[in-house]
């Protein structure tokens, strides 16, 4: 693997992630194991969506988490989706490369998790190779049917299987770079070989995990890679070919700066996903006493989750699929109950605050309030006790609170309640 880089430039961006991570892996240390479940259910099922979805191919949120609950056997976590084997298996391949991220990789293990990403020998219409090397030379292309863009020559087939031992015995021995360097390498070198007739995404991805999470001693991985990936897919789709097709001296740092900071965006997302699972485990802490219909928990759950951003009458109604009358009789109820409280200020189609403490002396332990710019939107920033603490708020969140709706404290309820827990 005749690969170099800008050692001191690649070193410092290594060096920042590597802390970011840390500081996770130590958060998470300090959750409730019913806490963790909940993380690595959510962390997991975005993953997946995500990698799936960068292929073009969309999955339903709620099947895929079921399919997680399942394969996890949680017991705790409710999910209105539906579990399917196929799902359950591809759950099984991200769970045998991140927990079982000290096993050496062979092709058998290769092999197993292509088959279980096509148990029925089918890409599509299409009949393809399923658990052993492709056969025939591929392109990766793009465009019309007559005017197609040639944006990567993978090898031909006949050297499939020697450049793919050859990556194997790196992969399983290489100890000289770090682990961040490695995930990312092995990446690059996985799609590039396009050992498979299909699937080389997301198995490459699950790869790029496996070396990932040894960071964690594989005790789980609770960042996905995948979820920004998606997001920065025609980054990423350039990036990758510009590295496969023009690197002619090896120099692979623009790849690696790529990939890196794409990690480092990656666990600044998990770190917000951390805190909106332990706003919703502290809610329900919180309110563990109330009696609540089987409805109002499905749709709390939908606002707790961040899946709809405004709670009005007419969003419950349509949410709970319900009339209007009797959303309005299952908000009044959760208003008695102190759960909701209208913003002020309208008289129709007012919107409700879920309260997921049910006191404001929480807010004592907070001082310099305020809201600031931040390198990816507008932060939430206070003392706690001291402490500076740091959260991104939505966009519309942040309109609310410049045109008056929302104010600073009812901002620190909703981002902050998990520090009520301290």
């Amino acid at each position: 693997m005749n690969f170099v880089w800008d050692k001191d430039k690649i070193s410092a961006l290594t060096e920042t992630v590597s802390t970011k991570i840390g500081f996770l892996h130590g958060r998470i240390s300090t959750l409730a194991e019913d806490e963790k479940v909940g993380a690595s259910v959510e962390i997991m099922t975005q993953d997946i969506v995500s990698s799936f979805g960068i292929e073009g191919i969309r999955l339903n949120t709620d099947d895929v988490r079921s399919s997680v609950v399942n394969r996890l056997g949680v017991t705790n976590i409710q999910s209105t989706g539906t579990s399917s084997h196929f799902m359950e298996g591809v759950v099984e391949m991200i769970l045998d490369a991140t927990r079982n991220c000290d096993v050496p990789l062979d092709r058998e293990r290769l092999f197993g998790w292509h088959s279980t990403l096509f148990p029925k020998g089918r890409s599509g219409l299409y009949p393809i190779m399923v658990g052993s090397y492709r056969r025939g030379d591929v392109q990766v292309i793009s465009g019309p049917m007559g005017h197609e863009t040639v944006h990567y020559m993978a090898p031909p087939a006949s050297d499939v299987n020697d450049s793919m031992e050859e990556f194997l015995y790196w992969f399983n021995h290489v100890t000289d770079i770090s682990l961040i360097v490695k995930s990312a390498i092995a990446h690059l070198i996985f799609v590039s070989i396009h050992p498979f007739d299909d699937g080389n995404g997301r198995i490459g991805r699950a790869i790029a995990d496996m070396a990932l999470a040894a960071i964690g001693g594989g005790k789980g991985r609770f960042f996905s890679m995948s979820r920004e990936i998606e997001n920065q897919k025609k980054e990423y789709y350039a990036i990758l070919e510009k590295t496969q097709r023009f690197c002619v001296d090896g120099d692979i740092t623009p790849w690696l700066e790529w990939y890196i900071n794409c990690l480092g965006v990656a666990v600044d997302n998990s770190m917000e996903t951390l805190s909106g699972i332990l706003n919703k485990s502290v809610f329900w802490r919180e309110f563990s006493r109330e009696c609540f219909s089987d409805r109002q928990k499905k749709v709390l759950n939908i606002f707790l989750d961040g899946k709809e951003a405004k709670l009005t009458a007419q969003n419950w109604s349509r949410l709970g699929s319900v009339s209007l009358d009797t959303a309005i009789r299952d908000i009044t109820d959760l208003v008695d109950k102190g759960v909701l409280s209208p913003y002020p200020g309208k008289v129709r189609k007012i919107e409700y605050a879920i309260n997921f403490v049910k006191t404001d002396d929480f807010l004592k332990h907070f001082s310099d309030i305020g809201i600031e710019k931040g390198e990816r939107g507008y932060y939430l920033s206070a003392l706690h006790d001291g402490t500076k603490i740091r959260e991104r708020i939505s966009d519309l969140d942040h309109e609310r609170f410049t045109s008056g709706v929302l104010s600073t404290n009812d901002l620190i309820h909703k981002y902050m309640a998990y520090l009520s827990a301290i």
